[in-house]
């Protein structure tokens, strides 16, 4: 089995598909199910954008009766089938994209050339048998990094509650990096997903411990539509946006993933109460401090959990951030906590 790296314009890949040059071979098809249109709009909205796509794999034949080349889709057939409907105008781009309700005959002039333009990179493999195809991928797949449950749920699910986790991530991202709660790694590995998937059920339905069945439930349940978006990303344009003005906490240990969960509940919770969260901590009926005196009892419990040993005043907070941080119990705990930070007195 011979193989190359190989290129195409998006004009000519599309051409081709159109000759039949090159051809989809369902064997090779590793899914039965269609993206759904905002997968295939998220690709357009890529390539639009000028941003990489993954490369496509093409296994090169040629029919001895014909004596005809062709070219058949091994890994890549649902970017091919959506890159070809959004070329021929039957694709239009949806969700929050800036060219979203547009189909191709609809883009400005520059927007049509720089997407018929675009570079497909592709493997090309040549005199393969089917046995060396499928041996191939099996090689690929043994040095893969195994894929952690949020990549999985990415990988797996296409609907709506998934690219609206999508479209958060893509916001926020750069802010949880900067404020400390996740690194680089960390964001590859799709924590900053998790993150949000966990404080949408917290806001949904209650604080709980996740295991990766429910996660993996919720993401099933709103494969249809997710009828929360807008509320949802309300809460998060108004809790990372207050979260990401208080410098001085910034890299603290209330920025550790857990801790910041809990502050996000309790931020939104302190400003709009959230009707599951009444009965963890009444916010209806608490009188709220100052914004100074709020990030003085901030700053106290952040230095409580990044001291040798925690004031005996801290001690409930200090003990539910310290270990099983992400059980029910010491969720609701650093909650309650933190809500009362929004008052006068710190105090259990």
């Amino acid at each position: 089995m011979n193989s190359k790296s190989t290129g195409f314009t998006i004009a000519e890949y599309c051409s081709q598909m159109e000759a039949g040059s090159i051809i989809v071979n369902r064997e090779y098809q590793r899914s039965s199910k269609v993206w759904p249109p905002a997968a295939r709009s998220y690709l357009i909205d890529t390539i639009l954008s000028s941003f990489p796509m993954p490369k496509i794999s093409l296994y090169q034949k040629t029919d001895l009766r014909s004596r005809k080349t062709i070219k058949e889709i091994v890994d890549g057939q649902q970017r091919s089938q959506a890159i070809y409907d959004f070329f021929n105008n039957t694709l239009r781009i949806t969700g929050p994209s800036r060219w979203a309700g547009k189909r191709f005959l609809d883009l400005e002039e520059p927007d049509q050339q720089r997407f018929i333009e675009y570079q497909i990179d592709a493997d090309l493999f040549v005199a393969a048998t089917d046995d060396e195809i499928r041996q191939m991928f099996r090689r690929i797949n043994s040095y893969t990094v195994p894929l952690n449950p949020e990549e999985q749920r990415h990988a797996t699910h296409q609907g709506a509650f998934k690219w609206f986790v999508v479209g958060e991530t893509e916001k926020y991202a750069s802010t949880l990096k900067q404020i400390g709660v996740f690194k680089e790694r960390a964001l590859s590995r799709m924590a900053d997903a998790k993150l949000i998937t966990e404080l949408c059920l917290a806001l949904s339905s209650g604080m709980e411990t996740y295991s990766k069945k429910k996660l993996d439930n919720f993401y099933r349940v709103h494969e249809v539509e997710f009828p929360s978006q807008e509320r949802m990303s309300a809460y998060f344009a108004t809790g990372f946006g207050v979260i990401s003005e208080w410098h001085d906490l910034h890299g603290g240990a209330l920025m550790k993933p857990a801790n910041l969960y809990s502050l996000f509940l309790a931020v939104i919770h302190m400003r709009e109460p959230i009707s599951v969260f009444e009965s963890v901590f009444s916010a209806s009926s608490f009188v709220r401090g100052s914004e100074e005196i709020l990030l003085a009892n901030l700053t106290a419990l952040s230095a409580a959990l990044e001291a040798d040993s925690a004031p005996l005043s801290f001690r409930g907070f200090f003990d539910a951030s310290d270990q099983a941080t992400n059980t029910k119990r010491n969720r609701e705990t650093r909650f309650r906590w933190l809500c009362r930070a929004h008052g006068s007195e710190l105090i259990e």
